[in-house]
């Protein structure tokens, strides 16, 4: 009962919003900005999870990991990101520091029988969060008005997830997704001169769908280095769905409209990871992603989608004593780095992120886990000719164990 009430309240928060004033200027394009990351305890890492197998942590992004989990545990995993950036505008002014909080993912992950886990969440598939203003003159080149742009919303993904042991050493699993949400963009033009006060707002509705596949490779976990392969790919529909327009002067409308048939294609993408734990204390993974967008011309000049790629890596030390149940889990730190190019095109240039990644945890109950992670990244900039973004990025999650509930066929908890 506890766990349930938990869960609403907190998915009531999550499609309530949250404290959030960042402007991100790149999520003007496309449907706004995509995040890759796991969020979890390999965000310290450098969120390399593909190939990444462990009992006491669920794995979104690979669906065969779930095989990994306890008997019979349910996991309760809540995820929240913070954000502060400081952007450097072309023409190298820098703009005061801005931040965010969201959460991130509420998921729920358990295994009831010896060879099957299953899992559902929820998380942002992509975000939109931008505000520009600007100066502009009438055709008389002598009266100016102002230029207010305000962009909100982004894309939902609700998942279903189920991975199964196959063998002594072979695990796979698949994902449902359906992606759902809107996009909204306001334009303000105002003139005191000239009474001018009049905005255009855009709702972008969609709707889609997705499907990824894993596979997991290990080797006995009797041996002193304990290697994991990992492998996803995944497919969608797309989103389609319609568009809706608003004018209105001083706040009275005046026209509205609504056009159908709206598609944005979304790509193909394939990840493959690999790990390797040593004495169950040491870890080192990696991993690397491509996904295959097709162009798509977007709204800006010369501004387009193309094809994304990630790179990640790091390493992690667990702190584990042992007990009567064997070695457990104290505490755990990590470090690592990733880098990703973005499927977005700007001025025909890429838009890239690096970043830098450090985390620890700890359990501080036998059913009660904490995960926290620090990132520091640029992303775009350089000699680019691009805006500039320094980040820093922190993450804080829970995961909570709970019972599962007792049927004739499975039996309770023990």
């Amino acid at each position: 009962m506890q766990v349930r009430i938990l869960i609403t309240i907190l998915s009531f928060c999550y499609l309530s919003g949250s404290a959030q004033n960042v402007t991100s200027p790149y999520s003007i394009l496309g449907i706004g900005d995509i995040d890759t990351r796991d969020y979890s305890r390999y965000t310290g890492s450098g969120n390399a999870a593909t190939g990444r197998r462990n009992d006491h942590t669920y794995n979104f992004s690979n669906p065969a990991s779930l095989s990994a989990l306890p008997l019979k545990a349910m996991h309760l995993d809540v995820a929240l990101r913070g954000r502060s950036s400081i952007f450097t505008l072309t023409s190298g002014d820098k703009t005061d520091l801005t931040k965010d909080l969201i959460i991130k993912r509420i998921s729920i992950a358990f295994k009831p029988d010896k060879k099957t886990g299953v899992a559902m969440g929820l998380k942002p598939y992509s975000s939109v969060n931008f505000k520009f203003s600007a100066e502009a003159k009438i055709l008389d080149g002598n009266t100016t008005y102002s230029k207010f742009t305000e962009g909100t919303g982004g894309i939902n993904q609700f998942y279903l997830s189920a991975g199964r042991s196959l063998g002594k050493h072979l695990s796979a699993g698949i994902t449902a997704s359906w992606l759902f949400g809107s996009l909204q963009r306001s334009v303000n033009y105002y003139s005191d001169v000239i009474s001018l006060d009049i905005t255009r707002t855009d709702h972008d509705f969609y709707t889609g769908a997705m499907l990824q596949a894993g596979l997991q490779y290990y080797t006995a976990s009797a041996r002193k280095w304990k290697h994991t392969f990992g492998m996803t790919g995944s497919i969608s529909t797309g989103l389609s769905g319609q568009l809706s327009s608003e004018y209105s002067e001083s706040g009275t409308v005046i026209t509205n409209s609504i056009t159908n048939g709206r598609r944005f294609k979304l790509p193909a993408s394939a990840t493959v990871g690999y790990s390797a734990v040593h004495a169950e204390k040491l870890t080192l993974s990696a991993e690397a992603s491509y996904s295959d967008w097709h162009y798509q011309k977007l709204a800006f000049k010369n501004s387009f989608t193309a094809p994304a790629w990630r790179l990640g890596a790091g390493l992690e030390y667990s702190f584990r004593r042992k007990s009567w149940a064997g070695l457990l889990e104290k505490s755990y730190v990590a470090l690592g780095f990733n880098t990703e190019r973005s499927y977005l095109r700007v001025n025909n240039l890429p838009l890239n992120d690096h970043a830098f990644t450090f985390g620890a945890g700890f359990r501080p109950t036998g059913s009660v886990s904490v995960y926290s992670g620090l990132e520091f990244g640029v992303k775009g900039g350089g000699n680019s000719g691009l805006i500039k973004e320094n980040y820093t990025q922190y993450v804080m999650g829970i995961t909570v164990k709970d019972i599962w509930v007792g049927t004739k066929k499975f039996g309770r908890f023990n």
